[in-house]
């Protein structure tokens, strides 16, 4: 290799420029001042590629120094960079069809060397990148037209939002009157709930104690205090009078009306 150099190419542009490009024009400046050392390749690389390029091809490196890399390397490592760089920068695009940014996409995987997780890159950047069915038109919406046939201008990003702001409040206004003429009075439900059977009062389940015969209060008959008293009403052991069976007879009697028969005899007209 001479040590002059017959032309120096520019930095690559990491912004815009295609590296695939680029490694075909350094080959070229290779081929033209007859350099084939691999041990000049690599510094004449890196001090090519420009301060952002070795900032990223660095960074790829890490920990490890480009110098210690061969020139096959290096390409490789940048090669990949970009190209998946590209790929995950790839969206579809207003008006494109699912199916061309899909094979898009595809094209792009061939350089990024994803191996067994091309699918799931794929699928990532599909699911990412995808635009909504309504935008993917092929044929764009056109803007509305004046009067004189000019194109209205497309309202800015604070009146979009504004606009977006107002349908909500409607639609929450609408919402609320609705809501508020579907309520029911308490009266209208109270007609419309169906009559069936009060609920009985009282705790459920609750066993009825036993009605002593002695006394008439609840308890067993061998507890009752009575058990060996006798009744004044009839003077018969085993109950007191509260519960004397005679006793009630009587108060019915007492209470049923007395039936008066009046007999009366005809007048016939014959004296006796």
């Amino acid at each position: 290799m001479s040590a002059n150099l017959f032309s120096r190419l520019d930095p690559f542009d990491c912004q815009k420029g295609d590296f695939d490009y680029y490694l075909e024009q350094f080959d070229h400046f290779l081929d033209l001042n007859s350099v084939e050392d691999e041990g000049k390749k690599v510094p004449l690389f890196i001090s090519s590629i420009g301060q952002d390029a070795y900032k990223i091809l660095k960074e790829t490196c890490a920990p490890a120094d480009p110098k210690e890399k061969s020139f096959e390397e290096l390409k490789r490592l940048l090669l990949e960079y970009f190209a998946r760089r590209e790929f995950y920068r790839r969206n579809q695009r207003p008006g494109e069809y699912t199916g061309a940014y899909v094979n898009e996409l595809k094209r792009l995987s061939l350089k990024c060397n994803f191996g067994a997780f091309v699918h799931d890159a794929l699928r990532d950047r599909i699911a990412c990148g995808k635009l909504p069915d309504d935008k993917t038109s092929a044929t764009p919406a056109a803007a509305p037209s004046t009067s004189k046939g000019q194109t209205q201008p497309k309202p800015s990003v604070p009146q979009v939002v504004q606009e977006v702001a107002e349908k909500k409040t409607k639609a929450k206004k609408t919402v609320a009157v609705e809501s508020s003429s579907a309520v029911v009075s308490p009266g209208e439900v109270q007609q419309k709930q169906p009559k069936g059977p009060k609920p009985q009062k009282g705790p459920a389940g609750q066993q009825k104690q036993h009605k002593c015969k002695i006394c008439g209060h609840e308890h067993k008959e061998a507890e009752c205090p009575h058990k060996d008293a006798s009744c004044f009403m009839c003077r018969k052991k085993g109950h007191i009078a509260s519960v004397c069976k005679e006793k009630a007879k009587a108060q019915q009697q007492q209470q049923q009306p007395v039936q008066v028969h009046v007999h009366v005899q005809q007048n016939t007209g014959v004296k006796n």
